[in-house]
């Protein structure tokens, strides 16, 4: 039979347990008991405490207003008074923000007690965000504690559970009172780790403080809970504080995401990533090593390059081979799934001579391994062990799994990077050292999206060595070079917009060049950017131009040259009174000598005065003797040195045959120069012939007249007059300079 004593420790050790300031007053408001909480909170000892009258505690600092409000309300038994908000200053422990409970409860001698729970709201109030919610005093003293409370009897039964529990896990009292406690939740209380503490533990120890149980009840998932446990063997009970830590833990796991992150983030060298992931993980699930080993393409050996551990085992770091592992937990492993070992005697996976005797030698009872599968292969495996046998929970290995992947995808983007800065340390050695222009440029558009500009991003040494134009990174084209071709800014718009590239040849008028250029987008960049690659090619279009023209005037002069040679054929053919291949041969040979001159020029027209000296140079030693020369220095066409050229000739050949200089004692004489009329600049020549044989006008118009005046005149739009005087051949010619001169010459006349 349960005496008043047995209630009286029952009651008091219900009071211990919770761990809260607790006064029990009796009638009189006298203290009859004081928790220890109570005492080591208000800095006061028991003899201080027990057999005053409450209001006189501390020196009376318990003579607060509030609280005899709170008192003098209670009258009725088992009625209460909760959540009066106490401020003071206390003598010993300062300014503390209270809030009261009180609770009258009739007792089986029919005194009277006031039950008194004390909460120090002071740092709730403080960290309101962190502490809200975690004291709901209820009806009863369990009910005055936020944590969920389970009462048990000696046999395991159930006594009783507050409603924090009720609300924890479901249920209420009618389902709960009187069952096992392995029976509760459908038998989901029924776990190795509980046997162990309440059949195990608790039987050789009075109490066992925070042991951590994760477990995931059907209807509330996962859950980690923290258990206090202590036995009342005076009433042959057991008292179990359930704490339930879920929200903790994952916070807790999401600080470990956030801490990994923050390490990895700032790491280059793979090496390195897989010694910080390593670290992080092996501290947050206080193991003894971890490591990340990557699996060979073959799927025959595991590498761990670096690893991480607590000092007291060799590290893991090396080859090995996948086989020592044994083929079931290969087999798991290749399938993606995590495997999780306790123990590593009594798993059926590892007990296997070989592969027992592989984990034992590394000094490894229980370990978590969370393997990464891509593309259907077995690329890298976390490991986490411990020396010891332990149980590891899903959490856990959910974590394991996540800093795998992680720490995977860290690896391979610094893997990546490093190709990357090795790719654009090649890129840029080649960018900086190719003789063709390299530039990016990003296009600008006017608001209905059209091309308008460009603008450089970045260009190599050898485009500003072959334009000319100096920093102009940031700048805009139109902005370098105003008249820029609208060419160029529509070539890059569209290869901006379609991403197919095109090959253009340009000229750049502003700056004199004709460029070559390969014109791409760059795909991988984030706003539209084009790439040039060019090369100046001025000088082998204006060659190819050059060649082209002189290929059409080679072709346009020899059909030219032909049709003169035939019409002077005809024309000999046609004189009765000259020796036909005699007259023949020479004028070919004048036409001849004025080829060499235009030959010798490369075309670009012949000085005068060297083409006068050419068709006379049979008479050579009679100039500047019997044979004057006197003009300008004058450059003449291609065109009209042929007309001059056999001009010259006939004049010479008659002078010779029939005039001036077919005597001892005639006289040439030869001259050309410029002069001005109403109508602009005009070219004049002469050739006068004096002391000669008397001159007789010709009965019949032969080749050479015709030559001489109207070849003459028809090929180069002037004037040719032809007199026979009786002193001596008067010829005289004149037409507009430009007709005669070379382009340039003719610029440098105006």
């Amino acid at each position: 039979m349960t005496t008043e004593t047995d209630i009286s420790a029952y009651a008091s050790s219900i009071l211990e347990t919770v761990g809260l300031p607790l006064l029990a007053l009796d009638s009189q408001l006298t203290v009859e008991f004081a928790t220890d909480a109570f005492l080591s909170q208000f800095q006061v000892t028991r003899e201080e405490t027990v057999g005053r009258l409450v209001y006189e505690l501390c020196d009376r600092q318990w003579d607060i207003p509030a609280l005899r409000r709170l008192l003098e309300q209670i009258v009725e038994p088992n009625s209460a008074i909760e959540d009066c908000r106490v401020e003071h200053d206390f003598e010993r422990v300062g300014r503390r923000i209270l809030r009261l409970k009180a609770r009258l409860i009739r007792r089986p001698d029919e005194k009277d007690c006031v039950l008194l729970a004390i909460s120090d709201d002071t740092e709730r109030e403080r960290l309101r965000d962190e502490l809200e919610g975690r004291i709901e005093f209820a009806e009863k003293l369990i009910d005055s504690v936020s944590e969920a409370l389970l009462i048990l009897h000696g046999d395991l039964t159930v006594h009783s559970a507050n409603r924090p529990f009720y609300q924890l896990f479901g249920g209420d009292p009618k389902e709960t009172e009187g069952r096992p406690i392995y029976e509760l939740g459908n038998g989901q209380w029924d776990t190795p780790e509980l046997r162990r503490l309440l059949e195990d533990i608790l039987p050789r120890r009075q109490s066992f403080d925070d042991y951590r149980i994760e477990r995931v009840f059907q209807g509330f998932g996962p859950r980690v809970m923290l258990l206090n446990g202590r036995r009342l063997d005076q009433l042959n009970l057991i008292l179990l504080a359930i704490r339930d830590t879920t929200e903790q833990r994952t916070r807790e796991a999401s600080r470990l995401l956030i801490d990994l992150n923050d390490r990895l983030r700032p790491l280059a060298d793979p090496m390195a990533i897989q010694a910080a992931a390593s670290e992080v993980l092996g501290r947050h699930l206080e193991a003894n090593q971890a490591a990340y080993a990557e699996i060979d393409e073959a799927g025959e050996y595991a590498t761990v390059q670096r690893d991480w551990n607590d000092g007291a085992a060799p590290s893991n770091a090396g080859r090995h081979r996948l086989a020592s592992w044994g083929e079931p937990l290969i087999a798991d492993l290749k399938r993606g799934r995590t495997i999780v070992v306790s123990d590593v005697r009594n798993d059926p996976r590892t007990a296997a001579p070989e592969t027992l005797s592989s984990f034992e030698s590394r000094s490894v009872s229980a370990f978590l391994a969370a393997p990464l599968v891509k593309d259907d292969r077995l690329v890298a495996v976390v490991t986490v062990d411990s020396r010891l046998p332990r149980t590891w929970s899903a959490a856990q290995a959910a974590v394991a799994e996540d800093v795998a992947e992680r720490t995977w995808s860290a690896i391979e983007r610094a893997r990546a990077e490093e190709a990357l800065r090795d790719s654009e340390s090649r890129y840029r050695l080649l960018f900086e050292s190719i003789d063709e222009s390299f530039t990016v440029v990003e296009p600008l558009y006017d608001e209905e999206g059209h091309a308008v500009d460009y603008r450089f991003l970045e260009v190599n040494p050898a485009f500003e060595a072959i334009t000319g134009l100096k920093n102009v990174a940031g700048r805009r084209g139109r902005e370098l070079v105003p008249s820029l071709e609208k060419d160029w800014i529509d070539t890059i718009g569209r290869v901006a917009a379609s991403g197919n590239a095109e090959r253009v040849v340009r000229r750049a008028r502003a700056l004199g060049k004709i460029y070559d250029a390969f014109v791409f987008r760059i795909e991988e960049a984030e706003s539209p950017r084009v790439a040039v690659l060019s090369r100046d090619v001025t000088e082998r279009v204006r060659a190819e131009e050059q060649r082209a023209l002189l290929m059409r005037e080679l072709n346009h002069r020899s059909k030219n040259m032909l049709s003169i040679v035939l019409a002077i054929a005809r024309a000999t053919a046609g004189d009765p009174g000259r020796d036909f291949e005699e007259t023949f041969q020479e004028r070919i040979l004048s036409l001849a000598a004025n080829q060499d001159l235009l030959v010798a020029s490369d075309w670009q027209g012949v000085t005068l005065s060297d083409l006068v000296r050419a068709q006379l140079a049979h008479l050579e030693d009679l100039i500047d003797d019997r044979i004057t020369l006197k003009g300008p220095p004058l450059t003449i066409s291609a065109a009209a040195s042929q007309s001059f050229s056999m001009a010259l000739h006939e004049l010479a050949t008659n002078a010779v045959k029939y005039g001036a200089l077919s005597n001892a004692d005639g006289r040439v004489d030869i001259e050309w120069g410029q002069e001005h009329d109403g109508e602009g600049r005009r070219f004049t020549m002469s050739w006068r012939e004096t002391e000669g044989p008397t001159v007789v006008t010709p009965a019949r118009k032969g080749f050479g007249s015709t030559v001489i005046r109207d070849m003459i005149r028809l090929n180069l739009r002037g004037d040719a007059r032809l007199q026979y005087d009786s002193a001596g051949i008067v010829w005289d010619f004149n037409c507009p300079i430009e007709n005669v001169l070379e382009s340039t010459e003719a610029s440098r006349a105006e």
